[in-house]
């Protein structure tokens, strides 16, 4: 007897076809609340997001020495100021990611399913963190709380930190406060 039926939701159909194919990622794995919570003990810098005109987030970066480092682990964290849905805040993030450079069609599709579950229900005041880690992963964090996941890929981490950090961001002023350069 199958544990699904043809009444589940395309999006789980689509989630268990993915993942049959491409193998689950690390769910919590080493990376734990504590790791967090030391990474995030000193900040780096921080500054508020607008979109025309509109405050989307507040950005604070975040690292164990209080000093930015691209290997090394560090936290970036959003605080949303809207309503947002997961799919809308992965489809951003996915073609900022492909703006980059990144170009493979397989992990993109991966981690969007991955990132609009973990990312679903965006309201004001929630907290979405990435934090890099030593081996290279990204562990997402939800409101301080609750390990939603790690992304084992160094692709991953390179492009998705590069949409803030990078040099070729679309926000250099937002990045060199992030970095404490400002």
């Amino acid at each position: 007897m199958s544990f699904l039926t043809t009444r589940d939701s395309p999006r789980l159909w689509a989630f268990v076809v993915v993942y049959s194919c491409v193998g689950f990622p690390s769910i919590g794995g080493a990376t734990t609340l504590g790791d967090y919570q030391n990474t995030t003990q000193t900040v780096v810098g921080s500054v508020p997001f607008r979109w025309l005109g509109f405050h989307i987030y507040d950005a604070t970066l975040f690292s164990p020495t209080g000093a930015y480092a691209q290997n090394t682990p560090f936290v970036l964290e959003l605080k949303y100021h809207r309503n947002l849905t997961g799919g809308a805040v992965a489809n951003t993030t996915l073609q900022e990611m492909q703006r980059l450079g990144f170009n493979n069609p397989t992990k993109a599709a991966k981690w969007n399913l991955l990132l609009t579950d973990w990312f679903s229900n965006i309201a004001p005041n929630t907290k979405l963190a990435a934090m890099r880690n030593a081996d290279g992963s990204t562990t997402f964090v939800r409101n301080g709380k609750h390990v939603l996941g790690t992304i084992q890929d160094a692709d991953f981490t390179r492009y998705f930190f590069a949409i803030w950090l990078g040099n070729n961001t679309r926000s250099p002023k937002l990045r060199n406060q992030l970095i404490g350069l400002n």
